[in-house]
């Protein structure tokens, strides 16, 4: 009996002893490492607290903080780390950690070029070996090992234990990076961490990670990871990251003055780890408000742009993007006398030559690349681009040149690159001129280009710059409609391209500059317009773009050049020109101006017209309570016959020439066609029947709608023209008898 007393007196002494050692064990080992920190890491420490319970199996450390060298500035800190882990879950083979809790982690990294504040605190663990065979030795056995190791179930390499690591949490945390050479800084701030579980098996582990950035944003990270198959599945979440955090770096490849913009992301990543190329990845990534400022002071930027991904695989070089939308973007384009521009100034630290390889394996590195590269696959299913403008100044000229192409606009679907693709383009010129591009070809071979390009209503006084530098005169007035059809075969263009100006003057010459031609512009420009002020030419452009003599602009401006002097020594073609003005209704005399002879089947409105009726409109710039209604009328049993004709035409042009679509260079041939070809008249012959004049009607009214539109359109974007002052009408069906087809203009007073 007694002996059995002794047992248990002495157990229970066993287990104070063992509970006060636990309990006093955590006060000596911190005093040490505290005295002992600098022998240790050659840096101070501090720790308030640190405590064992041997009940719960759980370590609390307090108020930890190791210094930078100056002993007074903390390099990492936090204010409470507490572990516990399960020693019954051994029994079962498992290595259970059930908590490890981190709170106010603080850590602040510096860097100068290659550089760390921490870099003396590894110095001092890194110890340099005397035997170079020996470290060499010991270094393949342990790479060989953990080779091995890798390639081990997880539960093997640990002797036959799993591991589970359950509820991970950091919170508020604050991360610092700082690159002093360069002048960046980095701080990630609330930085928090919960990850419910990590498994050292065949279960997924699931981590997430949260954290703003200081200077703007946040980040939310989602990962999945399986220890065993290395599958892994990635959530990134970024919202509004302050994009002139990168600013220090820029320097390196352009040149500016000022950055700024923020970056947003929703992107899903899967793959595994053995092979994280051929991760597929899908989502979001977006750019807003960047503006980056030139050294000049103008800016490049835009609102936002938007790409969605369907897929992107680098492995597999395939590339889906569902969509890519650009709004509010703004460029300006500066070309200077010396040849180079604002963009060659911007990017000139990239156009610096680099250090040049060995021929050799500069040649066998192109070689190796060229077999291991896989084809680009890529496609965009959808471009769009809106509210876009681009300002251009050439300061090449005597008085530089500067002009705004605004609303542009750029609709294209399946684009790919390997393959023809169409893309539409349009944009807005000042005073109401229109562009209208529409490009068909491979993006990746220029070669296939199919471009069709027309210019509507553009005001010539705004290029007045190119003409004083070439020709010595200014322009004071005129419009300009310009189409051009581009095909390239093999590098070979073949260019169609129609002129059409209406009512241009220039001043007189500048005896003060010495033009590059010696052109009488004002005696060829009075020969060259018909008796209704109007020019019409073609210029027909063949070459090979690769010919370093061949310009494009050059041809069109050298055949202008040519036009003007040939005409100028040929005066015979000489004719009149008539000038009106006049007196009207509400004591306004319009005269023979009132009248716009206008084609009943023209598809939209000439320069001459457009002229015309701006002429007209420039009465209510004066006068406020003046209104105008343009009215349209034709003949419409006329009409009908004629454009029943011109149908048959057109419909025997497109099967003859094989086209499902025209512009203006093809009207042109269907007016040329003659009424007694063979053909035509057999064509016409079998097919007139099918016409039937009713829906003729309709169709010739929906031809003056549009134009009326396109003429509204134009009007109010002169001065003075509002919505109410201004209005274009058809009239009624049963007054379409006028002889000649014209706008008759109305006067009233609001």
């Amino acid at each position: 009996m007694k002996k059995r007393y002794i047992a248990l007196i002495v157990l229970a002494v066993l287990i104070v002893i063992v509970i006060a050692a636990l309990k006093v064990a955590p006060g000596i080992a911190k005093n040490y490492v505290v005295a002992h920190s600098e022998e240790l890491i050659g840096r101070k420490i501090k720790i308030e607290n640190v405590a064992f319970s041997p009940f719960s199996f759980t370590v609390t450390v307090d108020d930890f903080a190791i210094y930078e060298s100056d002993g007074t500035t903390p390099f990492v800190a936090f204010e409470k780390f507490r572990i516990n882990v399960n020693p019954t879950r051994l029994v079962a083979k498992e290595i259970s950690v059930s908590e490890i809790y981190l709170k106010g982690l603080y850590t602040r990294v510096t860097q100068r070029g290659d550089r760390f504040n921490f870099s003396d605190i590894l110095e001092k663990f890194t110890a340099a070996s005397t035997d170079s065979a020996a470290t060499e030795t010991k270094t393949d056995s342990t790479a060989a090992d953990t080779a091995q190791a890798l390639n081990l179930d997880p539960s093997e390499a640990l002797g036959g234990f799993s591991v589970a690591v359950e509820n991970i949490s950091l919170e508020k945390g604050n991360i610092i990076y700082e690159d002093l050479k360069v002048g960046s800084k980095i701080h990630l701030q609330d930085f928090s961490v919960a990850i419910p579980a990590v498994y050292f098996s065949n279960k997924n582990t699931d981590i997430g990670v949260n954290f703003k950035f200081a200077n703007g944003g946040d980040l939310g990270v989602q990962v999945q990871f399986n220890m065993k198959t290395q599958d892994f599945g990635v959530n990134v979440t970024l919202n509004k990251l302050a994009l002139a955090v990168g600013k220090p770096y820029l320097k390196d490849f352009i040149n500016y003055k000022d950055f700024e913009g923020s970056l947003g992301a929703n992107l899903k990543i899967a793959g595994n780890v053995n092979d994280v190329l051929s991760s597929n990845v899908s989502g979001i990534v977006s750019v807003d408000d960047i503006k980056l400022t030139e050294t000049s002071g103008k800016a490049l930027g835009v609102s936002h742009v938007g790409v969605g991904i369907a897929k992107a695989n680098l492995n597999q070089m395939d590339f889906r993007i569902d969509s890519v939308i650009v709004d509010g973007a703004f460029a300006h384009i500066d070309l200077f006398k010396n040849g180079s521009t604002n963009i060659d100034v911007l990017l000139e630290p990239l156009m610096k030559p680099a250090k040049k390889a060995p021929a050799d394996s500069t040649e066998k590195e192109e070689a190796k690349t060229a077999e291991k590269q896989k084809p680009l696959k890529a496609v965009i299913d959808k471009l769009q681009v809106v509210n876009t403008n681009v300002t251009a100044t050439d300061h090449t000229p005597k008085q530089p040149f500067n002009y705004k192409v605004s609303a542009i606009a750029v609709n294209g679907s399946n684009i790919n690159f390997n393959t023809p693709c169409t893309i539409n383009v349009s944009a807005a010129f000042p005073e109401g001129g229109a562009l209208t591009l529409k490009y068909k070809g491979a993006l990746s071979d220029i070669s296939t280009m199919d471009a069709y390009i027309s210019v509507k209503n553009l005001a010539l006084k705004h290029f007045s710059p190119y003409s004083h530098h070439y020709t010595g005169y200014p322009i004071s007035s005129g419009t300009m409609a310009f189409a051009s059809e581009n095909k390239m075969s093999g590098w070979n263009i073949e260019s169609k391209n129609t002129i059409d100006i209406y009512n241009i003057d220039v001043g007189d010459k500048d005896g003060n500059t010495d033009p590059e031609y010696m052109v009488p512009m004002k005696v060829g420009l009075y020969i060259l317009k018909d008796k209704d002020d109007k020019i019409q030419f073609d210029v027909p452009v063949k070459g090979n773009v690769k010919d370093p003599e061949f310009s494009y602009l050059k041809i069109v401006w050298q055949t202008v050049m040519n036009l003007l002097i040939k005409v100028a020594l040929s005066p015979f073609k000489v004719v009149g020109n008539v000038a009106a003005t006049g007196a009207g209704v509400v004591g306004i005399d319009l005269g023979k101006n009132d009248e716009i002879f206008i084609d009943p089947l023209a598809g939209s409105l000439t320069s001459e017209q457009y002229a015309k009726a701006q002429k007209m409109v420039e009465v209510l710039a004066k006068d406020k309570n003046l209104k105008m209604n343009f009215v349209q009328n034709f003949n419409m049993k006329k009409t009908v016959e004629a454009y029943k004709t011109h149908k048959l035409k057109t419909d025997f042009y497109k099967a003859t020439q094989n086209k499902t679509s025209l512009n203006e260079i093809d009207e042109k041939a269907i007016v040329a066609i003659e009424d007694k070809d063979s053909a035509y008249a057999a064509y016409a012959a079998e097919h007139a029947k099918e016409l039937d004049r009713k829906t003729l009607e309709k169709e010739i009214l929906a031809m003056a709608d549009a134009r009326n539109q396109e003429l509204l359109k134009a009007l109010q974007q002169q001065p003075g023209v509002t919505k109410k002052n201004v209005t274009v009408t058809t009239a009624p069906r049963g007054a379409l008898t006028q002889r000649k087809a014209m706008y008759k203009v109305q006067v009233d007073v609001q």
